[in-house]
């Protein structure tokens, strides 16, 4: 990435087609489908750079105290340059601002596994979620559940 600076917001409903555009990079792009019946916007922040939108970073409450991450992907070119932490960092702190103490993650991908439990110290809580439907990498067939406490 070049000098730019990266802007973390909340998305507006323009925005849509090219956050379908990310999402489709980590096949994330099935919204309305049974792994992700729904994404609202209210629910997510981008990232921008330059006037593009380069990453998506989603998240639902499930009560006062727990919150699950839903999606979240940085468009392939710009992947290694930390907008994905940053994505990360905003909801973590947002959903913290709100009261809420559990946060959960559910990813298909070792290495993102493993990225979760170095940079924000999740935890694995030991389930593992069978998929409903083609989604995120179409070589594994279950999610792996992360916790961490905030």
């Amino acid at each position: 990435m070049t000098e730019s600076t990266l802007t973390i917001r909340r998305p507006e409903e323009a925005d849509w087609p090219r956050m379908l555009e990310v999402l489709e990079t980590a096949n994330f792009h099935h919204i309305g489908g049974p792994e992700m019946p729904a994404f609202p916007l209210s629910d997510c922040f981008v990232a921008e750079l330059d006037g593009l939108i380069i990453g998506v970073g989603g998240y639902r409450i499930l009560d006062e105290t727990t919150a699950k991450t839903t999606l979240l992907a940085v468009d392939s070119n710009y992947r290694g340059h930390n907008v994905g932490a940053a994505l990360q960092r905003t909801r973590q702190d947002y959903l913290r601002d709100q009261g809420i103490k559990e946060l959960y993650t559910n990813a298909d991908d070792e290495r993102v596994v493993e990225w979760y439990l170095r940079l924000f110290g999740y935890q694995r809580t030991g389930k593992r979620i069978p998929k409903v439907a083609p989604f995120g990498r179409s070589d594994k067939d279950e999610w792996i559940n992360l916790m961490v406490k905030l």
